[in-house]
């Protein structure tokens, strides 16, 4: 039993070490920095690395010149053409990266897929209404179009913290580590 309570805690205390480490990305110029701010950048998309010839592309270039379709500059790309490591951009490049939020503003993450693959998403600050006209302040919404599906993502951020229109892989492990240390800890009771 001494055993699983060791376990238990060792998992808890891996979550909340996770959550700091989170957090502590957050603090990175926190003096400097105490406005709310979203990402502000277009990743191109898997089918840019960066061995891709896209030097002095423009928004024009990404979204092929569609109406209607939002692009942000900087235009970024990975090494592999996996997703954007959002935490060493805001490290790294906040300053180039991102926009900050007026009140009535909301950040968004505007992803696009072709036959249920990414193609490119964009992170932005902007205002947002429904079909109603009222105004969106978080949420996921997808469109379809045939083989395209449009989904934006909305939130908004705390001043001096990371960004809210990020990958919330951090928080979701955080939490499936708590999870399961949980469920160990009942499981164990329920067999007694």
């Amino acid at each position: 039993m001494s055993r699983q309570y060791f376990f238990v805690s060792l998992c808890i205390i891996l979550a909340c070490a996770v959550s700091i480490t989170a957090e502590d990305d957050n603090d990175v110029e926190e003096e400097e920095d105490r406005e709310a701010r979203c990402f502000q950048f277009t990743w191109l998309g898997p089918r840019w690395n960066n061995n891709s010839v896209f030097l002095n592309a423009t928004c024009q270039d990404a979204t092929r010149m569609s109406e209607g379709v939002p692009c942000a500059e900087p235009l970024v790309v990975s090494y592999d053409g996996s997703w954007p490591d959002v935490h060493y951009i805001w490290r790294n490049h906040r300053g180039n990266a991102s926009c900050i939020l007026a009140n009535n503003d909301v950040c968004v993450q505007y992803t696009y897929y072709f036959d249920g693959v990414v193609d490119n998403s964009t992170y932005m600050c902007t205002r947002a209404v429904d079909t109603n006209g009222q105004a969106i302040t978080r949420g996921c919404y997808e469109q379809r179009n045939g083989s395209f599906v449009t989904r934006a993502c909305f939130c908004r951020s705390i001043p001096g913290g990371v960004p809210c229109n990020n990958a919330f892989i951090t928080n979701i492990s955080t939490f499936f580590v708590f999870l399961v240390a949980i469920l160990i800890v009942f499981k164990s009771d329920l067999i007694k």
